[in-house]
């Protein structure tokens, strides 16, 4: 007889067929109403060991271009600016999405808190390589830490987001499509039983200089730093980490659901660390490892088992 689990899941009815303007943010769903639903545990434990993109990237130490100039960028937000030169230390940074799978190892691995949007069983296969979505600040951190790395701080996400040149996308300067990011477009309605969420691995077009996916769309992605919209006039320029305290915390890249604007390299924004929505996930990063005559050695990750924690 196969083992079973009981997965707590709370079920927003409302938000399960959807048609929303572009632009217009889902609710917060923070309940603790969660209804029993039952699957086979042997399931569930296959489901955790399927393939899925991974691996890090390596963002060489030195200078970028940080926030933004109303002057040649009308978009650019009082919190974007000024703009600045920052430098930073060599670092690593996930070059996809902290996916579903990735994510239903670190439950099983450690209790958390299933999901809310994950039901009975608890995703369909072909949500395997979605990223994970309405998980706070305060999970995105916990994962991270499980799997031996810590989220980027907002420094590291802008640079693996726009490289040294202070382009406005990922991919340049140019509008973005939608061959090279899964964004809204002005006045456009979507539609769906699930938030049109794309693989972890699409949009090859979109890329960075450094070759991460989707730094512009599909989610919003959660970093380490307090969010304080005068930040930038501090002066703080090397290898900064933010504010010692706050109430919110910052999430960055736009998502499925926002205009162009939003999903800007220099964008950003800032919520409650216990928010979760259908709008954000995350990835993680980790300090470079370096040899002793200052090479950057870059890490492919393995991906770990369901079972146990990963170090990598």
């Amino acid at each position: 007889m196969a083992r079973t689990v009981k997965l707590s899941i709370t079920v927003a009815a409302a938000v399960w067929m959807i048609v929303l303007p572009a632009g217009l943010s889902f609710a917060n769903h923070e309940s603790s109403a969660q209804p029993p639903l039952w699957t086979p545990m042997d399931e569930v434990e296959s489901m955790a060991t399927m393939d899925v993109p991974g691996g890090m990237v390596t963002v060489p130490a030195g200078e970028f271009i940080m926030g933004s100039d109303p002057r040649k960028d009308p978009a650019a937000g009082p919190q974007e600016q000024p703009l600045h030169r920052v430098t930073l230390d060599a670092f690593e940074i996930d070059r996809y999405e902290v996916s579903n799978v990735e994510y239903l190892r670190f439950v099983l691995s450690t209790g958390a808190s299933w999901p809310q949007f994950w039901r009975a069983k608890p995703f369909p296969d072909k949500m395997a390589t979605h990223p994970v979505i309405n998980v706070s600040w305060q999970e995105a951190d916990a994962y991270c830490r499980w799997a031996g790395k810590r989220l980027p701080t907002e420094a590291e996400w802008e640079k693996a987001a726009r490289g040294s040149d202070g382009r406005m996308f990922p991919w340049g300067d140019e509008p973005a499509g939608w061959i090279k990011s899964n964004i809204a477009h002005p006045g456009s309605k979507r539609g769906a039983k699930y938030p049109p969420l794309a693989n972890i691995n699409r949009y090859d077009k979109g890329v960075s200089p450094y070759g991460v996916y989707q730094l512009a769309g599909n989610v919003s992605e959660w970093v380490s730093d307090w969010f304080d919209p005068d930040y930038y006039r501090k002066g703080i320029n090397e290898n900064p980490k933010g504010p010692a305290v706050g109430e919110l915390k910052v999430f960055r890249g736009g998502s499925w659901n926002e205009d162009p604007e939003v999903a800007r390299s220099a964008g950003r924004n800032g919520g409650e660390p216990t928010r979760r929505s259908y709008l954000t996930g995350f990835r993680c990063a980790k300090s470079a490892q370096l040899q002793s005559a200052g090479t950057v050695l870059t890490t492919e990750v393995v991906a770990p088992s369901q079972s146990a924690p990963h170090h990598p």
